[in-house]
């Protein structure tokens, strides 16, 4: 599902979109409305927020190992439980709204300066089953997929 199969310009455009679509959704939205879950156990703008610069810490960070080192070897850590040793949820939206776009920045310059074959280095990623190989850009493609879909959740919630 993550995987789209999306080029290096798709995944390129599609990270450098997405925090504008989610600023569109959100911008006139009072405190209230970001941080207020629509029912009892469902997630706030915030929480979706909190999701999404998780998975941006946790695949950015094994984007740029991939990048650095010869072919590592390293155990994924699922940003569900990364969130947990943050204070994302906590923060404000717009506190947080504007870290997430200062990373993405950093991530989509990072990502336009790389040689095309930089995009098919790969590691080994354990944890979660049998030992899969990942490149650099199954990983943008999972990150802009998984975007993706939030976005849809996103819309919804503040269209409530």
């Amino acid at each position: 599902m993550y995987d789209t199969q999306l080029t290096i310009e798709q995944v390129l455009s599609a990270l450098e979109e997405q925090p504008k679509t989610i600023a569109r959704f959100t911008r006139d939205l009072p405190p209230r409305r970001l941080h207020s879950p629509p029912a009892n156990g469902e997630w706030s703008l915030n929480d979706v927020l909190a999701h999404l610069r998780s998975c941006s810490d946790m695949w950015g960070r094994y984007i740029a190992l991939i990048v650095e080192e010869d072919h590592p070897t390293f155990r994924a850590v699922n940003p569900r439980t990364w969130i947990e040793s943050t204070n994302y949820p906590a923060l404000d939206f717009t506190t947080s709204f504007e870290q997430f776009k200062k990373q993405r920045k950093k991530l989509v310059q990072f990502l336009g300066r790389l040689p095309n074959d930089a995009w098919s280095r790969s590691a080994t990623v354990t944890g979660g089953g049998t030992p899969r190989e990942r490149t650099v850009l199954d990983y943008t493609r999972r990150l802009a997929s998984h975007e993706r879909t939030h976005l849809r959740q996103i819309e919804r919630l503040s269209k409530r």
